[in-house]
């Protein structure tokens, strides 16, 4: 089979096959050859069984190199990868060295892979120091994962014909909608506006207006933009900067939804009646005027009416603001009735200072105006999705699959134990349902356990994705949903407005929506969110080992987050960071996966995933992003006890062919 490669740092891979539709292939380290992380490789299957829920294979043959450079330490032989991904270190032959010395921090072209019959080799290209700033932390990681934050000449070029304002050739033949007071409401830091929103009360109910950015009339498929745009196929935010998709000059420019200022935008217009429920649905492509940008703590003030100034500021949009909460609120019971999954995680904010190094770890506050705003992109995408399902035109779904059985079924005997079955005792985990999840976490929102149950309901789920055949989306629990309210960050919402205005009989060149068609598309830009999200999740690391590095030996409450052999993840609550317990400072240490507990002999307890715990910061390893703990107690009822205070009855030895599973009882305090 063909697929890609990814490589974890114990040197074990897996292969996912091309066309997304096949699981996973696990390859042994032994089995895993000289592929390198992206790889596009040829991996033979072994015949037997699926082992631990995968087949495995071996990967015969490397059809394509994903990477071309590298960042690593030169030790005054070889560059040493600082992707713990990359297994091999890369020898420098003296002519390519430039001036650099052992120590130093450096960008090497890769000129020989490794291989069994020669020795990796790379030149390097530019010495970089031999500081570890976040800035440079930053560029490392984005070119990681296959991130630029340049364009190139031939961009700069195109850029030339863009305009910095919409003229009426632009604006002929489009709805004039610069008459509505349409508002945007974004984060306060944003940079780009996309969507703008206006609602009206009318005596039989509401009207929604959801006005979307029409990139697609200044990003043309074919150009130089476009392709650049699709290569990266969504723009990747760190806490100091945002890496955009498109360039500044579109994305904050001539496509931002400003106020003040015509721009032009495809409009999607819903009517609802008194209850919330949809009646009917246009499209078009409009000409809009923003009368606000607001942000999310704004709006909550308003509706909170904690802040006289404000209200003064936006006088003329209260009574539309207050509109907008009453027609969401009607929406998101909905959404509730229909058994759509809400799972309230929190979010890390860091805090930076202006030196851009990290002061403070903490959640971000989720307050209705996010719901307000949500609500309504959740409308516009999926009536798009219905009218080009009805259209019977090939496009980007977005879907979610539902959960696998085995999974459920872990997750259901796992709960089962805390007093928080998932399902009922005569279902089958393969009629698990959106509505049971959310019975769940509503059932366990006012408990201790909160937190944990969401936490795992999300992990058991599968990857929400995109594809060119509809599977639905089951954490909405949606038969038709796709992604349109974004064009400026993310690709598949371009591909969308494409397809769209070739639905209203706008615009239709014949061309595909994206570059490599619409399946390949779908696998491309599935595997560049997933790209993102594991950039942003390793930068927040690099901040998280930096604030923590100045607190050496001092104490921190918090929650188990994981349990693997190697030792127990702890999320202490302030400032928001994760760290390990080793298993070589817990004696006795045991894992058991299925029952998510550790068992510990001296001094003698069982530590559950959810577990309250007090511990104390032993290590930072800034090169790693690591952050090391030491246990000092573990909490029962809410109140930390030092852990020798926690001694329980000996273990007794295990009974031939009798399953822990059997013999555990889980701690519900």
């Amino acid at each position: 089979m063909r697929g890609t490669v990814s490589v974890h740092p114990n040197g074990y891979a897996f292969m996912q096959p091309e066309g997304g539709g096949a699981e996973e292939i696990f390859i042994p380290p032994s089995r895993r050859g000289s592929a390198m992380p992206g790889d596009k490789a040829l991996v033979r299957l072994k015949p037997g069984r699926p082992r631990q829920g995968h087949r495995e294979g071996a990967v015969v043959k490397i059809l394509e190199r994903k990477l071309s450079e590298l960042f690593g330490f030169y030790n005054g032989t070889y560059v040493v990868p600082r992707d713990e991904r990359i297994l091999s270190w890369f020898f420098v032959p003296p002519a390519k060295r430039m001036k650099a010395v052992a120590g130093d921090l450096v960008r090497a072209k890769i000129i020989s892979y490794p291989s069994s019959s020669g020795q990796a080799e790379a030149e390097i290209v530019e010495i970089l120091g031999k500081e570890l700033t976040p800035r440079l932390e930053s560029r490392i990681i984005l070119r990681q994962h296959g991130f630029h934050e340049e364009f190139s000449a031939k961009v700069d070029q195109e850029l030339a014909s863009v305009p910095s304002a919409v003229s009426v050739k632009d604006s002929a033949g489009r709805t004039d909608l610069t008459d509505l007071p349409l508002v945007t409401i974004d984060p306060i830091d944003a940079k780009d506006f996309d969507d703008a929103v206006c609602v009206k009360k009318l005596d039989w109910g509401f009207r929604l207006w959801v006005a979307i950015a029409d990139v697609s009339r200044y990003v043309k498929l074919g150009t130089e933009i476009d392709f650049q745009a699709y290569l990266s196929a969504t723009s990747v935010y760190f806490p100091d900067r945002a890496v955009p998709m498109l360039p500044e000059q579109i994305s904050a420019g001539i496509a931002s939804l400003k106020p003040d200022e015509n721009r032009l935008a495809v409009a999607v217009e819903i009517d609802y009646d008194s209850t919330g429920k949809p009646q009917r649905e246009k499209f078009y492509p409009a000409l809009i005027k923003s009368r606000f940008r607001m942000n999310y703590g704004e709006v909550q003030k308003i509706l909170d009416r904690s802040d006289p100034d404000l209200i003064a500021r936006y006088r003329t949009v209260i009574l539309m603001i207050e509109e907008m909460a009453a027609l969401a609120r009607l929406l998101h019971q909905a959404r509730k009735r229909r058994g759509a999954v809400d799972l309230d995680l929190p979010e890390a904010h860091i805090r930076l200072d202006e030196k851009g190094e990290p002061v403070d770890i903490y959640p971000y506050p989720r307050l209705f105006s996010h719901q307000l705003v949500e609500e309504f992109m959740l409308q516009a995408n999926q009536a798009v999705a219905e009218f080009l399902t009805r259209k019977k035109l090939q496009f980007p779904f977005r879907i979610h699959e539902p959960p696998a059985a085995d999974k459920v079924q872990e997750l259901d005997r796992f709960l089962s134990g805390l007093g928080f079955p998932l399902l009922a005792r005569e279902r089958s985990p393969v009629q698990v349902r959106p509505r049971d999840f959310q019975r769940l976490v509503d059932r366990a929102s006012r408990t201790p356990l909160s937190s944990l149950i969401s936490y795992l309901a999300l992990r058991s789920m599968m990857q929400a994705k995109y594809s060119p055949e509809n599977k639905g989306h089951f954490g909405l629990a949606l038969d038709h949903y796709c992604h349109f309210t974004s064009p400026i960050r993310r690709y598949p919402d371009l591909m969308v407005h494409r397809i769209l205005k070739r639905g209203l009989g706008i615009e239709d060149n014949g061309l595909p929506s994206a570059p490599d068609g619409l399946s390949l598309a779908c696998d491309h830009c599935s595997e560049r969110e997933r790209a993102a999200s594991d950039a942003e999740r390793e930068m927040a690391k690099v901040y998280q080992a930096r604030l923590m590095s100045g607190r050496l030996g001092q104490q921190f409450e918090g929650c188990i987050s994981g349990i693997i052999d190697a030792g127990i993840f702890v999320e202490i609550d302030r400032p928001m960071a994760e760290g390990l317990i080793p298993s070589a400072r817990l004696p006795g240490f045991e894992h058991e996966p299925r029952l998510h507990t550790a068992f510990v002999q001296s001094p003698r307890m069982e530590l559950h995933l959810g577990d309250r715990v007090l511990v104390e910061l032993e290590s930072v390893n800034l090169e790693h992003h690591e952050i090391n703990f030491r246990l000092i107690g573990v909490s029962e009822s809410g109140f930390t006890k030092p852990a020798k205070s926690l001694l329980a009855e000996p273990r007794r030895k295990r009974e031939p062919g009798r399953r822990k599973s059997e013999r555990k009882k889980f701690r519900t305090s």
